[in-house]
């Protein structure tokens, strides 16, 4: 990516969005590129944070190993996010492992030393990146509440229906941007759990499923199972 292309993407961003020009431009001079290819290690847990990162292409999973050594997906980070400012601002190591789960992924790094100096020095950074960070909080609040729905079937429910979907005719179609396995692991719930749930309600006639593509025929019977959890799931 060229410094325009670099430029661009950080203006979109909440975190800078509306910021002067002198002051995007001082991000954009700490700001460097990886190119990363599916399942290439961005950070890991217990290292040093020396940056946070903006995905400009491709998508990055945020996980924990489990004591059995499986693998706890924490969130999917797709195009235009960002992660790994809490761990810059908080201890100075990052609290998770983070790797690509697409090939290319590319990222912007934005260098920890010297937007700790920037942040301190310029009040109007501070105050955009605030009000950024309240939204993501907002969001992962939203995140603990799916988590929080006992039934496996209602919890997948919820989470089909917060993504992005398009209409046709009167079913709704979804992709899904992250493996299923790691769907599964982001729900909480086992690959097996995760297929049984899907293969029912195609039996049921409420989807159908095509590797990522899921298409919901009877988006009503969704979201009862999501609002209350009571449904069969």
């Amino acid at each position: 990516m060229d410094t325009a292309s670099v430029r661009a993407l950080l203006a979109q961003l909440p975190h800078f969005r509306g910021l002067p020009e002198d002051v995007l431009e001082a991000v954009v001079r700490i700001a460097s590129e990886l190119d990363l290819r599916s399942g290439d290690d961005v950070f890991r847990e217990g290292e040093r944070c020396s940056g946070f990162f903006v995905v400009a292409e491709g998508r990055v999973k945020i996980y924990r190993l489990r004591e059995d050594g499986r693998e706890q997906v924490i969130h999917d980070v797709g195009p235009g996010r960002t992660f790994a400012e809490a761990a810059l601002f908080h201890r100075g190591r990052f609290p998770a492992y983070a790797a690509a789960t697409a090939s290319p992924t590319r990222l912007v790094k934005l260098d920890a030393t010297g937007f700790l100096q920037l942040f301190r020095s310029e009040p109007r950074l501070g105050t955009s990146m605030v009000g950024s960070l309240c939204t993501w909080l907002h969001s992962l609040l939203e995140h603990i509440e799916t988590l929080s729905i006992v039934s496996a079937g209602a919890r997948l429910a919820h989470h089909l229906l917060r993504l992005p979907a398009r209409q046709e005719g009167e079913t709704l179609v979804i992709t899904l941007p992250v493996a299923k396995k790691d769907l599964a692991s982001e729900l909480s719930v086992t690959p097996e759990t995760l297929s049984r749930l899907l293969a029912r309600w195609k039996d049921q006639g409420w989807i159908e499923v095509d590797a990522s593509r899921v298409t919901l025929l009877q988006p009503a019977a969704i979201e009862a199972l999501a609002d209350t959890g009571t449904a069969s799931p």
